[in-house]
């Protein structure tokens, strides 16, 4: 039986998916299993995965699926390893991760591992750079609008048992269903953090999260609303501190995409006015407004 079971859905990833198969081949680690989980992908994904089809540690499903949570339940359903590793067809492991694992999940009190990522952009502007992960209270996440929270998917890892206390990834959620499954599992477990690069994650402009970061935050709210009251702040302070950081964050991305997409940048720079008018008017002594008479 593998001990690791690395579950991967793919959708028209194919540029990169190559460097996610061989960075778990390059943990030298006989002992797992990756189950490829691919909707039906028109890109380059099926010459890449006929390339890899003579590796016995993989299983590759091809067939149509409602979303990323579907595909990743399939996985689950099928994972036979003691850990269980969620790694997206654009994302990959640093060298070690599994030897650093196995050590760490020795301890059979541990049931749930996070680490750091290392961040990798396609534009040339960014250089990589390695993220602090960060979580101490579960309560902190019904604050989704901060960064009391800092986990990174692919740098967590957990024991089966744990699927099978809590069951699976809500499959109607599409964007944040990462932090509603990590919500869930903080209820019966602990998070036990190791300061180690455990993953590197792609963050490619053109990807679901990065196009769509608005329905991320709208998701996220829509999860951890209904638990407001759990927390001891006044609904008014926390109400102004929402709007003033999701300001901060429209706004942000509207700065990302201004030379691009100017559409899109107005979009985010209204959803901004909308939160926090204060806000914007603080904000465009930077140059975002003068970002959009300048530029083409």
């Amino acid at each position: 039986m593998p001990y690791f079971s690395v579950i991967t859905p793919s959708f028209n990833q194919g540029r990169y998916l190559q460097t996610t198969l061989q960075s778990v081949v390059e943990q030298k680690d006989g002992g797992y299993e990756h189950i490829i989980i691919d909707n039906c992908s028109t890109d380059e994904t099926k010459e890449v995965l006929a390339a890899w089809s003579r590796d016995p540690h993989l299983a590759v499903i091809v067939e149509p699926d409602r979303g990323q949570s579907e595909a990743v339940n399939k996985g689950l359903r099928l994972a036979q390893g003691e850990i269980i590793c969620w790694l997206n067809s654009d994302d990959a492991y640093p060298p070690e991760t599994f030897r650093k694992l196995r050590e760490i999940f020795s301890n059979s009190e541990i049931d749930i591992v996070f680490g750091d990522a290392v961040q990798v952009f396609d534009d040339k502007k960014n250089s990589p750079q390695r993220v602090i992960a960060k979580f101490s209270n579960r309560y902190d996440f019904i604050r989704w609008w901060s960064s009391r929270v800092r986990l990174h998917q692919p740098a967590i890892f957990f024991r089966r048992s744990v699927i099978e206390s809590i069951g699976l990834l809500h499959e109607e959620l599409h964007y944040a269903m990462d932090y509603e499954y990590w919500w869930r599992m903080s209820e019966r477990y602990h998070f036990h953090y190791v300061p180690e690069v455990l993953a590197i994650q792609h963050r490619q402009l053109d990807s679901k999260t990065m196009k769509a970061w608005d329905c991320v935050l709208e998701e996220r709210e829509k999860i951890f609303s209904p638990y407001y009251d759990l927390l001891k702040e006044k609904k008014s302070d926390l109400q102004e501190e929402r709007a003033a950081t999701l300001a901060q964050h429209y706004l942000l991305q509207s700065y990302s995409v201004v030379s691009s997409n100017r559409l899109a940048a107005w979009r985010y720079l209204k959803k901004a006015w909308r939160e926090s008018p204060r806000h914007v008017l603080q904000w465009s002594s930077l140059g975002l407004l003068k970002s959009f008479c300048f530029s083409s």
